[in-house]
């Protein structure tokens, strides 16, 4: 205790006083999923460098930002990552960079625009797939004697508890997302949109999740399976999404013939570089990897905060619609390419969502190299743990004015140039981003040029019409997060326009 308060290198650094001593503080409240919001308000109290475990800084600057995530770093990997494998380290776990660029030039290969292409089918089918559910449940609630303009509300992002089979319930992004990654990744089908059956998977995950970024705080707290007395519903999870992957990859592989998804892609891909490919390992590893990083509450996430900023703010609502409305003329119309691309505002949208609820908000650890490295102008010798806290410096009101304020014309026209890391940066940004980015674009644009789109609790359209001449709401999407992030809401009601 002596030595950590008065003689260890992070010693004269402020934090929370249990920080100082234990990671268990950091564990805390990384179980209650508020470690972002929390790693926010230190800083509020603090200041821009907080020691937020005794062997750990956060650093809330843009300088920070550069200095441990650009490409050439004198950081590593965070040793707790491990904790992530699950039999062979992926790339979102691996320390060794040489390891680390080769699987990377490999995977990256079906990431690129060419690839997209070849993915939009799918992720265009599971589009129609939603918009038959969201019409059938407003068919389901219409009589010939009494028919209904709007759906009832709909939580696009609500727990993943399973609904009767025969329900038509379109109940999260999360269903949307899962099914259009395991079509593209393994060419499954699963359904979850309409069917209960497998809505356990992501059950499974967000338990699993809870106990995962625990341990990526406080690792010791594996010591002799303490964590399986701690988090037995986390390792129930995890067993049973072990269980599916386990099948949906014992399946694709006996299918060995079978080519149009993500694995049958990359089983072809070699490293430029040096000719090699991935080892059977290496490709289950990491398009399981997908399903979670990609597929699961990430994407979703971003689009049920999307939905909810633009549904609050009736001015950005009416111009996002005649922005996606005057570009394409039908449904059929709306595809990856220019035309897309043209919807600078449904961007910029997306951007300020990701910027004001990121779907991993807390700190991404790197490790100093040995041989120290000078930080936001500040020595720290090797092995210190450093990072920069995503939702923290996404909500630094000296790069953001009025920071909590959803304001997408921040982004539209010249770049903003603060700091801005929701997929991470540098030789360890999210690989999968580019995917992310085209099923959200899709789907924002085919869901607000396909339906009107408002919040649950309004009433009728005269109560819409007053609240365009009342104060925006400005209520934040709350995250928790865990490993990655997940919300409640927001509450939606559709109505189909053709």
């Amino acid at each position: 205790a002596v030595y950590l308060t008065l003689f260890h290198p992070l010693a004269r650094y402020p934090g929370p006083l249990l920080a100082r001593f234990t990671n268990l503080y950091s564990a805390y409240h990384a179980w209650t999923g508020d470690i972002h919001v929390d790693i926010y308000r230190c800083h509020k109290r603090y200041g821009d460098r907080v020691r937020y475990a005794p062997n750990r800084l956060l650093i809330n600057t843009p300088a920070a930002v550069q200095d441990i995530y650009s490409h050439h770093a004198p950081v590593k990997k965070f040793q707790n990552y491990r904790v992530l494998a699950q039999q062979a380290p992926n790339t979102l776990t691996m320390q060794d960079k040489t390891q680390h660029s080769r699987r990377r030039r490999v995977l990256s290969q079906a990431f690129s625009a060419r690839s997209l292409e070849s993915w939009e089918p799918k992720i265009v089918a599971q589009l129609d797939r939603l918009s038959q559910v969201i019409r059938s449940h407003l068919a389901s609630m219409s009589s010939s004697e009494k028919p209904t303009e709007w759906t009832t509300s709909l939580d696009m992002a609500r727990t993943c508890k399973s609904l009767p089979s025969s329900v038509f319930y379109p109940d999260s992004f999360n269903h949307l997302t899962f099914d259009t990654m395991t079509s593209v990744s393994f060419d499954s089908h699963f359904d979850t949109l309409r069917t209960a059956e497998y809505r356990y998977v992501m059950e499974a995950i967000a338990a699993s999740n809870i106990r995962l970024s625990v341990l990526l705080q406080a690792q010791e707290l594996a010591t002799a399976n303490l964590d399986s007395w701690l988090f037995p519903a986390s390792i129930a999870g995890r067993t049973q999404f072990v269980r599916f992957i386990r099948g949906l990859l014992g399946r694709r592989l006996r299918a060995s013939g079978m080519s149009g998804d993500l694995f049958a892609f990359l089983q072809q891909c070699k490293d430029p570089d040096t000719g090699e490919g991935l080892s059977l390992t290496e490709l289950s590893t990491e398009t399981a990897t997908f399903i979670i990083a990609v597929g699961s509450d990430t994407t979703s996430t971003t689009m049920a905060a999307v939905c909810h900023y633009v549904t609050g703010s009736p001015r950005c609502y009416q111009r996002l619609v005649t922005e996606v409305r005057s570009t394409f003329a039908s449904v059929a119309d709306i595809r990856l390419g220019p035309a897309l691309n043209s919807c600078v505002f449904l961007r910029a949208c997306i951007d300020e969502a990701l910027r004001l609820s990121p779907p991993g908000g807390s700190s991404l650890w790197r490790e100093i190299e040995p041989g120290g490295a000078w930080i936001d102008g500040q020595w720290l010798p090797g092995g210190c743990e450093v990072g920069v806290g995503i939702y923290s410096i996404h909500h630094r009101a000296a790069d953001w004015p009025d920071p909590f304020h959803f304001d997408p014309d921040r982004w539209v026209g010249e770049s903003p140039g603060r700091p801005y890391m929701p997929f991470s940066m540098g030789a360890r940004n999210c690989i999968g981003k580019p995917l992310a980015l085209a099923q959200v674009m899709l789907t924002m644009a085919r869901l607000f040029w396909e339906f009107d789109l408002r919040r649950g609790d309004e009433k009728d359209a005269e109560e819409e019409e007053k609240e365009e001449e009342e104060e925006e709401e400005e209520e934040e999407y709350v995250v928790a997060d865990h490993v990655t992030a997940g919300g409640h809401g927001p509450m939606l009601c559709f109505r189909p326009r053709v």
